[in-house]
């Protein structure tokens, strides 16, 4: 799916899509036969080759939390260790993705901090994704059918603020709920069940009756969940999906709900003047998809080790020359909130597997020189090996630094004698211009008080960027001592 946001939307009314393009695969079971077909789409020009992937088959874990106040780093160490353990597997094993929302306070009691986060294995992210990197997809963000939803809810808000709806995608063997209010998630569960029924030869579509009081039953006891926290009621339930008449639904569980439902199959909120053949037959099983594409989740389960392979094949490896030696790192560090420290730890991991990998290199490069290259070699190999800490330390700096809105893109840092020249770059997100420049200027300031990094060495530079990507993009070179 290739899609995008478009026109200027008020307050209150729902987003307006633009599809460009639009594509169904049917080799799923095979991996090769997969890449094949995605390599062929690439070839063809048609969609871009940075990519969002929604994973429906990815065992992944989703949860709105009520943690104690504290720095994000820590409030992100408790949501990896708690999503986790609902996955069963160790901290390192996961990739986790967190939102970090206001504090709320009761009467006697401390304040906590809202904190929305997804957790999923990161083996099994990296082996769903082996087809698209195979045929030649530069993933960029990674989301499964919850977050997708949250797209969805972002794009659609009510028009009253404070209103929750529920978002429901109804699939064949699996399903998905998500609740939202204002934009942020609220609560969210992957459903292992569809509106089919695995059979001898094709799955049987359940009747209508029994998978409406299937689905009802499930929203009440979310929406008791809910209730528990969250003191306004679910006004609405919105349903798409590629369940062949999902409109059947509607009355039905208006009857057993007592709210207002509605069904995304129609062109309401698409532009439907420059509409591919063939889509608005299948609106409602393409509305997940077309949201990712047009507004990302703000949470992201894209293995880090994978942004650092990618940008490491792009990136430079060593420039050795005199007695100095630069060293350009591109770190791409996914996440609205902050890196936490485990993902710090992570990166410092990688740093020091490239510095395995280049200082066999740098030896052999040493004995085609000239004798007296032989002490600016050393000097590079000195560098390499100082570099790690150093790259960890900064990364903590940023990871505290950067607010909810702001995503730090890329670090790139180099010798300069006795310290570290660090490139900065970043992308400030926000609903319209004016809050994505607030949200800048507090990261750079940010920084400024940082120990780590200081004043710039120069004005820094921030560029608007509109469209489906609106938002400020940052660049800034920081002096850092060693």
């Amino acid at each position: 799916m290739d899609a995008e946001a478009c026109g200027r939307r008020r307050k209150g009314d729902p987003g307006t899509l633009r599809v460009h393009h639009f594509a169904s695969l049917s080799s799923a079971d095979s991996s090769r036969a997969l890449a094949a077909e995605l390599k062929v789409l690439l070839e063809r020009k048609k969609f871009p080759r940075r990519a969002w992937v929604n994973l429906w088959d990815v065992r992944s874990s989703h949860q709105y939390l009520l943690l104690p106040s504290g720095h994000p780093s820590e409030l992100e160490s408790m949501a990896r260790h708690h999503g986790a353990s609902v996955l069963g597997l160790s901290d390192a094993e996961v990739t986790v993705a967190t939102t970090i929302g206001s504090k709320r306070g009761e009467p006697g009691h401390h304040s906590k901090t809202e904190v929305s986060f997804f957790a999923a294995g990161s083996q099994d992210v990296r082996a769903r994704l082996r087809p698209l990197v195979e045929a030649g997809f530069e993933v960029e963000g990674v989301t499964t059918p919850c977050g997708a939803l949250w797209s969805q809810a972002r794009l659609r808000r009510p028009s009253l603020p404070g209103e929750v709806h529920a978002h429901v995608a109804l699939g064949l063997a699996q399903s998905a709920l998500g609740i939202f209010s204002n934009g942020s998630l609220l609560y969210a569960r992957d459903l292992d069940w569809g509106y089919a029924v695995p059979a001898l030869g094709a799955p049987v579509s359940l009747d209508r009756e029994d998978l409406a009081g299937r689905l009802a039953t499930e929203l009440r006891r979310s929406f008791l969940y809910l209730k528990q926290y969250w003191e306004e009621d679910v006004s609405q339930v919105l349903l798409c999906g590629d369940m062949p008449e999902i409109r059947s639904l509607t009355a039905p569980l208006i009857e057993r709900l007592n709210i207002e439902v509605e069904t995304l199959d129609t062109l309401e909120g698409i532009d439907s003047a420059s509409l591919p053949a063939g889509f608005s037959d299948q609106a409602a099983t393409y509305r997940l998809a077309s949201s990712i594409a047009a507004e990302p989740p703000p949470v992201n389960l894209l293995p880090i080790e994978i942004t650092a392979d990618r940008t490491s094949r792009a990136g430079q490896r060593i420039l050795a020359a005199g007695t100095a030696a630069a060293v350009a790192l591109g770190a791409f560090l996914y996440g609205q909130a902050g890196v936490a420290r485990a993902e710090a730890d992570g990166q410092l991991t990688w740093v020091q597997r490239e510095i395995a990998q280049l200082q066999p290199a740098v030896t052999a490069l040493a004995a085609s020189r000239e004798p007296g290259m032989e002490v600016a070699q050393r000097a590079a190999l000195s560098e390499l090996d100082a570099q790690g800490p150093s790259m960890a330390r900064l990364l903590e700096a940023l990871a505290s630094a950067a607010p909810a809105d702001v995503t730090v893109k890329s670090v790139r840092a180099q010798a300069d004698g006795d310290a570290w020249r660090v490139t900065v770059e970043a992308f400030s997100a926000g609903p319209d211009l004016p809050r994505a420049r607030i949200a800048s200027e507090g990261f750079l300031r940010a920084l400024t008080e940082s120990p780590s990094f200081g004043e710039p060495l120069q004005p820094p530079t921030r560029r608007s960027v509109a469209g489906s990507r609106r938002g400020i993009e940052i660049a800034a070179t920081y002096r850092v001592r060693n």
